[in-house]
């Protein structure tokens, strides 16, 4: 059996109505828009996507080569394990180990873990079995998916006026929606991200795909989690989240790689609707009843997407 996924931090945030959520949302309606903020269904079919973009999903490829290339199917099952968190797997002698490079991630949220400290003096009288042993218990025990995506945006050359580099995958995606609502107002901007509804916008490589997880939360919408994103500040009450990096894109569907999934750095497939370039709502909890008719099971990958944050 696989180990279940890391639990996400087991507090909440509660959802409240937001005058300036409603006049976003208004501002969409009037326009008549399909796609989740102004620019984002024209951004999608016309722009291609800027080279930072390609950077981040090439970085995200090298590290799930190097965890050994974990996969997952369209249908959410694992087809190949890769390398696990903890483990001293390395793909070449001269390689960093999967916990040294999660613990590497983390330099980018600027949260210390153990071990990821560079200017930290070592205690002598302890074996270096023992350090090395209490930095993996550290990356096993911290969820690390967040910490993974600010990596691959800070070495994608990304600023900190343009990437919210966070343990918190709330706080990058609620930056990304107050990004959009200066779009909506016509306010200068330079946040590298846009916030989209994801079942309404086509993703291009190196945007990214993400979801609000936990049973019940309520998140299973763009406009809902939208609600607690424009209202949430940098760093405040934990929503729980994941996001996965967009790496390619053809006509059925689109692969994305994300960290701490099953462990691992892991790539997924998520098949298109047929004839479309959006996400099969058989995906989301609610898209169709599992066992139904026609009702494709997708299994690990069924969860409420709905975000897409998408390059400007």
């Amino acid at each position: 059996m696989l180990p279940a996924m890391t639990p996400p931090t087991a507090r909440s945030s509660l959802p409240w109505k937001s005058p300036a959520v409603g006049v976003f949302l208004f501002l969409l309606a009037a326009a008549g828009s399909a796609s989740a903020a102004p620019g984002c269904l024209d951004t999608a079919t016309q722009i291609p996507p800027p080279s930072r973009a390609l950077a981040m999903a090439t970085f995200a490829q090298q590290e799930h080569q190097a965890f050994g290339a974990q996969t997952m199917d369209a249908e959410g099952r694992l087809t190949y394990a890769g390398a696990w968190e903890a483990e001293d797997f390395r793909t070449a002698a001269q390689d960093l180990a999967p916990w040294q490079r999660v613990l590497g991630y983390w330099q980018a949220t600027g949260v210390r873990l153990r071990g990821t400290d560079p200017d930290a003096v070592s205690d002598s009288s302890e074996p270096q079995s023992i350090d090395n042993a209490l930095s993996r218990v550290a990356v096993i025990d911290a969820p690390w998916s967040a910490a993974f995506v600010s990596w691959i945006a800070q070495r994608a050359g990304l600023g900190a006026d343009e990437f919210v580099f966070s343990e918190a995958h709330a706080d990058y995606a609620g930056a990304a929606w107050k990004a959009s609502l200066d779009e909506a107002a016509n306010r200068p901007t330079r946040y590298a991200m846009r916030a989209c509804d994801l079942m309404r916008t086509p993703p291009r490589v190196g945007d990214l795909v993400c979801q609000a997880r936990g049973t019940g939360a309520g998140y299973d919408t763009f406009e809902r989690i939208g609600e607690v994103l424009a209202q949430r500040p940098t760093g405040g009450e934990a929503l729980p989240m994941h996001c996965d990096v967009v790496v390619g894109v053809d006509a059925t569907g689109f692969d994305t790689i994300g960290g701490n999934v099953i462990q691992s750095v892991t790539l997924r497939r998520l098949a298109f609707a047929p004839g479309t370039r959006l996400l099969d709502p058989s995906y989301l909890p609610e898209g169709c009843a599992a066992g139904a008719a026609g009702c494709i099971d997708r299994h690990m990958s069924r969860q409420p997407w709905s975000l897409l944050l998408q390059w400007r």
